[in-house]
């Protein structure tokens, strides 16, 4: 290999970020992997241990969902988004799809996991399909287009997904009117985090809107291509001792000792709950007032509410972080930036700036992945519970400048492998509201139970009580 390897008696953890820019195209491969590249291939390196279990996980559920099980859903995102543009004009938007392609090396991916001497990703000079699919129902009725957009979100989320077949990430645009669009993405979780999927959705569109000749131009950032120096970094991560024993003493409670079983139900479940008025103003104010942010506010509300969850006390809870690198640009890259990391609590009441420095901790140590962590520590490594905070700040701000309307209305059938999951949502559009959606397996908790505790927690924590 001719990877930038640090040097000796040095820990990775202690290296910048930008040591890794100097890792060449096929850097990280040796001879014989090189010899097992596909034509056209640009570049490949190893996936990271996040990747490999997300494209495991779709593998294996699509494998048992052919030998007839059933309530396997399919591991990848589905999200549909209605709105209106300026004009429809489909040339325009294939074309600036296809732009995004040429752009970003994530569109001309794929995953193997069979092939090489390790899991790679391959990235190629060109995608062998196109990225946009367009459906034409503008001569339907608002009926026909309803039944006609249900049975394609219903296919798109039983379908099984190819991960060798570029691009993985697709775009389907249903034209409804000469200005009214759904437009859905469909990609698998191993292939780009959500924060990629939000800067290629405002991309794809600030350059359409452009292309229709409104006399803007398009803000386009430059080609993204550091996905290998993300994959060095993380190879290398795995090999840090500082962080690695870090994580063993943090997690010691956890991995030394009998995790208690969880209660719930047979079945999976979902509920959303909108927090608003008086709950949202005094979030807010916590927020403020304790210079701890929202999210760690919101992450107080989800550590008080497992506190009172039967089953759930005791049990660990993981928080979604970006390990991005820290170099100009970085924050433009398009991939799978993203880790979950478990996060020690074994407080009994917790509070936002205790549970800010926690959650701070955590994340310095966070590019140590989290399939690393199970396989070493063992599957008590593994948190049973996920905190989500997402603010769409960006897509919403990206609308207005537009003169795009209701970008925000979107149905995303996303799910993870986590038996319970609580998301926060929060967008800019929508002022005074943050959107909680819960997700659970059936196997820790109970719909009635999970929506009394959360509701509980958000007045518990911000000192409304039971009036």
């Amino acid at each position: 290999m001719t990877a930038a390897a640090p040097a000796v008696g040095t820990d990775p953890a202690d290296l910048p970020d930008d040591h890794w820019s100097a890792v060449p195209a096929f850097g990280l491969l040796d001879d014989a992997d090189r010899a097992r590249l596909p034509a056209g291939a640009v570049d490949a390196f190893p996936m990271t241990a996040q990747q490999v279990a997300m494209a495991a996980q779709l593998v294996l559920g699509s494998a048992r969902r052919r030998k007839g099980a059933a309530d396997v859903p399919a591991y990848h995102n589905v999200a549909m988004s209605r709105m209106s543009v300026p004009a429809v004009d489909t040339a325009v938007f294939a074309a600036c799809a296809e732009a995004l392609v040429d752009r970003h090396e994530m569109f001309r991916s794929v995953l193997d996991l069979d092939t090489f001497s390790q899991p790679m990703q391959v990235v190629l000079a060109r995608a062998a399909e196109p990225v946009l699919t367009v459906h034409d129902l503008r001569g339907r009725d608002a009926a026909a287009q309803e039944a006609a957009l249900a049975r394609f979100a219903a296919a798109e989320n039983a379908k099984t997904l190819s991960l060798t077949a570029a691009p993985l990430t697709r775009f389907t645009l249903h034209v409804l009117s000469e200005r009214d669009i759904a437009f859905t993405i469909t990609e698998p979780h191993a292939i780009a985090d959500g924060w990629s999927t939000h800067l290629n959705l405002v991309e794809l569109f600030d350059t359409y809107v452009a292309a229709l000749g409104t006399g803007r131009a398009a803000v386009t950032p430059p080609p993204s291509a550091r996905l290998r120096h993300h994959s060095a970094q993380q190879e290398a991560m795995l090999k840090s001792t500082m962080d690695n024993e870090w994580w063993r003493a943090r997690l010691r409670p956890w991995t030394e000792a009998p995790v208690p079983a969880p209660a719930g139900g047979s079945s999976a479940w979902h509920a959303t709950l909108a927090i608003t008025g008086a709950e949202f103003a005094a979030l807010a104010e916590l927020a403020e007032v304790s210079g701890t942010g929202l999210k760690a506010v919101l992450l107080t509300v989800h550590l008080t509410a497992l506190r009172d969850l039967p089953g759930a006390a005791g049990t660990l809870t993981g928080v979604t972080v970006n390990t991005r690198l820290a170099v100009e640009d970085g924050v433009d890259a398009r991939g799978m930036f993203l880790n979950v990391v478990p996060l020690p609590w074994t407080g009994d009441g917790p509070e936002p700036a205790a549970v800010r420095a926690g959650l701070l901790a955590a994340t310095a140590r966070g590019r140590v992945p989290l399939a690393h962590l199970v396989g070493t520590l063992g599957p008590a490594a593994a948190p049973r519970s996920l905190f989500v905070f997402n603010s769409f700040h960006s897509i919403a701000g990206a609308a207005r400048r537009l003169g795009i309307d209701t970008f925000e209305e979107v149905a995303d059938w996303s799910r993870t492998d986590f038996p319970f999951e609580a998301s926060f949502n929060r967008s800019e559009e929508l002022a005074g509201r943050i959107d909680l959606q819960l997700y659970s397996d059936g196997r820790f908790a109970l719909e009635p139970d999970a929506v009394r505790a959360y509701r509980a927690a958000v007045r518990a924590v911000t000192g409304l009580g039971d009036d």
